[in-house]
């Protein structure tokens, strides 16, 4: 179920674009996700947005309709949680490509400091009351190894 989220989410991004009159490039498929290169052709800053937010939009529908037509289950959680990561304020996420279409860089790397200050501090919270999430703990490092490889 969340490799059909994923497909679908990155669906959402591709349906965008295209409906925008731009097409991809290259489409890679590898360990951190998919990566979709677009053509050379320049969009517009609002096409951009919207291409970006194409995916999260995907899910978060997904995540709606599966939970009014059964009241939710593990697909509406997936899509909830994959839309949610998605538009979190890292480079490597749809949300920190956002951020930089929006804002200037100093508030990027503000917004981009606090998230991984909050992630550390949940780890720690999560550490000492012998909750870690092995998911979580995963995911905060790629955050951090994506922050400064990418």
């Amino acid at each position: 179920m969340t490799l059909v989220s994923c497909a679908l989410h990155e669906l959402g991004h591709l349906v965008l674009m295209t409906a925008f009159g731009s097409s991809p490039q290259e489409i890679v498929v590898y360990g951190g996700g998919i990566r979709i290169t677009p053509d050379n052709k320049q969009l517009s800053k609002y096409h951009e947005l919207a291409v970006l937010f194409g995916g999260a939009a995907v899910n978060f529908a997904l995540c709606l309709l599966t939970y009014l037509t059964n009241g939710g289950g593990f697909f509406c959680q997936v899509n909830f949680l994959l839309g949610v990561l998605n538009l979190l304020p890292f480079r490597y996420f749809d949300g920190g490509r956002i951020l930089a279409l929006l804002a200037n860089g100093k508030v990027c790397e503000f917004f981009r400091a606090v998230f991984i200050l909050l992630s550390a501090a949940a780890m720690i919270y999560m550490i000492l009351h012998g909750t870690v999430s092995i998911s979580f703990a995963a995911t905060f490092c790629f955050i951090v190894l994506s922050e400064v490889i990418y």
